[in-house]
């Protein structure tokens, strides 16, 4: 079954799809506030796609745009994390007056790994106690 796009871009598609894993989502969340968060849900909306429960929301921003048309929505929010994977984001205009957290995506993958109970996720994790010579 082929997954309907919601951008038109698709690497913000694959980072969507991404996102859904339960995985993904808490490991964003802790690399946001160190804290762990479970049962999130990922939204995706215009110009961003967000990532909340009753204890956080992290807006990731994807377009510009987002500081016209989703912010205001959000901004009231109690524990609101902006956040972006590219890092050329905090020097572009439109947000200059927004706390964005920049996210590496390798801090990211790693803490993906290590937060997952997959077999994959924990053969790789095995890497780390491999002696060799």
């Amino acid at each position: 079954m082929e997954q309907a796009l919601h951008f038109p871009h698709q690497p913000n598609n694959t980072l969507l799809y991404l996102l859904k894993e339960p995985e993904f989502a808490s490991a964003l969340a802790y690399l946001v506030d160190y804290k762990n968060h479970f049962d999130l849900k990922v939204i995706p909306k215009e110009f961003s796609i967000e990532i909340s429960n009753n204890e956080i929301t992290i807006a990731m921003i994807i377009y510009s745009g987002f500081e016209e048309k989703e912010y205001e929505a959000l901004k009231n929010r109690e524990n609101l994390h902006l956040v972006s994977l590219c890092e050329s984001v905090k020097e572009m205009f439109e947000f200059k007056n927004l706390d964005i957290k920049i996210i590496d995506k390798m801090a990211w993958l790693f803490s993906v790994i290590n937060w997952s109970e997959r077999d994959f996720a924990k053969r790789l994790r095995s890497l780390k106690s491999l002696k060799i010579g």
